[in-house]
């Protein structure tokens, strides 16, 4: 604010003086005003206004300004003033342009602003081609990125990092292997940005061994790589554990848990996960009491854990509680899965009504896990009412799933609902809809099978339905048997 103080102070001179139309004073101010905070950019735009005919450059500073400003719109807006009345645009303009879209993503008006500059001469420049390839690549035009770069004359390092981000962010991380594999001189930024797509696509291992080829490299580190190789680092520990938990080896995961040296917010959110998901709640309400003292702050993942064990274990009071303290004591907002955890829970408890009052307050869409979690509970408590409410939801967005009116027909059947259950019948007759069958997997050496309701196509059915017959008649003589044996007992 200091600053922006003083550059209103020659802004004041500049006026007065009636220097306000010349170039050369205009510059460096309207520089300083676009640059020095976001709101400063007003006073920026107002001095604008004020010129008569402003300079590409002055237009430039500006849409470099708002680019990276939280209103990139007023990028867009300002270019249509500029070429109705004002000087061509030059090869610095578009970048900050795309930029502003990318930002938005809004890809009709970046295809707009790449005819734009095709027109103007500017579609070859390696910094208008490099915005592209990520405006492209962020909007999942992935074929249009890549075209964008196969036309490309000369490509520098910033090029080849662009594409294999788009890639590893919204492709595959295989094809951004890739890319980097084919980068023709690499840097601490490739070797970051690599990095950086290994551990958001949870390829953590593949992270820590690029990491030790950077050093090899004698290339030095910068912030972004140590943040990347951190998480690398503490996700490990927390994948290891998650294992031993999905396997049942509670035993294991908990002795792999203490054996850390370090305990980062990925083992313990692991841990919390691991205990609500084989019904400890007593140990994971002492484990979270333990983040809290160790001075380790739980993230979002944390509290999904939490919120999940509460409502399995039908701790009301306690998921709610820890619900608000996420938001007051630690600054977590409360994203989709938590909001969902909450509903599930009040249904689950047969608190229907306050259930709804959390959707219709949300500050996001409900999703269809959460109508369905609220479908489920008005099945068990019979609630017609916001049961229909929230099967016309799901219904609306999948007309086609059979499993949607099966539902539905569950609760008007559990209602007593006879007139009701017919017309979803005949519903579901006229739309051509039906439940689908259920079907099993099975992985046997390595070749997974899939065995469908009905479907005797696999080349084994006969022999496994056979196999199977035998099973279950095996399993009643030895039920029967142990049965008459206990009554004679």
């Amino acid at each position: 604010m200091a600053a922006l103080q003083e550059a209103k102070l020659p802004q004041a001179r500049v006026i007065v003086c009636g220097l306000h139309q010349e170039e050369i004073f205009l510059r460096k101010l309207i520089t300083t005003f676009a640059t020095t905070n976001p709101y400063s950019l007003n006073q920026a735009r107002l001095l604008l206004n004020q010129i008569e005919h402003p300079s590409s450059y002055i237009y430039n500073t500006m849409f470099r300004a708002y680019a990276a400003s939280s209103n990139p719109h007023q990028a867009l807006i300002l270019y249509n003033k500029m070429h109705r009345h004002d000087p061509s645009p030059d090869n610095y303009t578009f970048p900050f342009l795309v930029k502003s879209c990318s930002s938005l993503a809004d890809l009709r008006k970046g295809k707009e602003i790449h005819n734009q500059a095709f027109k103007h001469g500017f579609h070859s420049d390696i910094f208008v081609q490099n915005s592209l390839i990520h405006l492209y690549g962020s909007n999942f035009e992935i074929k249009m990125a890549y075209w964008v770069f196969y036309e490309m004359g000369y490509r520098d390092i910033a090029t080849w990092t662009t594409l294999m981000t788009c890639y590893a962010d919204f492709y595959s991380i295989e094809s951004a292997q890739q890319v980097f594999d084919k980068t023709p001189k690499r840097n601490v930024v490739s070797y970051s940005a690599m990095i950086a797509g290994y551990v958001r696509r949870n390829h953590f291992k593949e992270a820590l061994e690029l990491f030790q080829e950077l050093l090899r490299a004698k290339m030095k580190p910068n912030d972004s790589t140590i943040t990347s190789v951190l998480c690398a680092r503490a996700n490990l520990g927390a994948l290891e554990l998650d294992m031993f938990f999905k396997c049942g080896s509670t035993e294991n995961a908990l002795k792999i848990f203490e054996g850390a040296k370090e305990k980062y917010v990925g083992e313990w959110t692991a841990m919390l996960s691991g205990l609500a998901m084989h019904g400890l709640g007593n140990q994971l309400v002492e484990a979270f009491k333990e983040i809290v003292s160790s001075g380790v702050k739980p993230n979002a993942v944390t509290f999904v854990a939490l919120l999940s064990r509460c409502t399995h274990s039908g701790l009301v009071n306690e998921g709610l509680g820890y619900f608000v303290r996420m938001t007051r004591q630690f600054g977590i907002e409360p994203t989709i899965e938590h909001f969902g955890c909450v509903v599930d829970l009040l249904g689950r408890a047969g608190l229907i009504e306050q259930a709804v009052r959390i959707i219709r307050d949300m500050p996001v869409e409900a999703s269809a896990a959460i109508w369905g979690a609220l479908l489920n509970a008005c099945r068990v408590y019979k609630n017609v009412e916001v049961g229909e409410l929230a099967a016309s939801w799901l219904i609306s967005n999948e007309p086609w799933n059979g499993a949607l009116y099966m539902a539905l027909l569950g609760l008007y059947r559990e209602a007593g609902r006879c007139d009701d259950m017919e017309k979803v019948k005949r519903e579901m007759k006229k739309i051509g809809c039906r439940k689908s069958p259920g079907c099993s997997l099975i992985e046997v050496n390595g070749i997974c099978y899939e065995f469908v309701v009905g479907d005797k196509s696999h080349p084994s059915a006969l022999e496994v339905c056979s196999n199977l017959g035998d099973i279950i008649m095996n399993t009643k003589e030895n039920f029967n048997s142990r049965f008459k044996f206990e009554i004679y007992l």
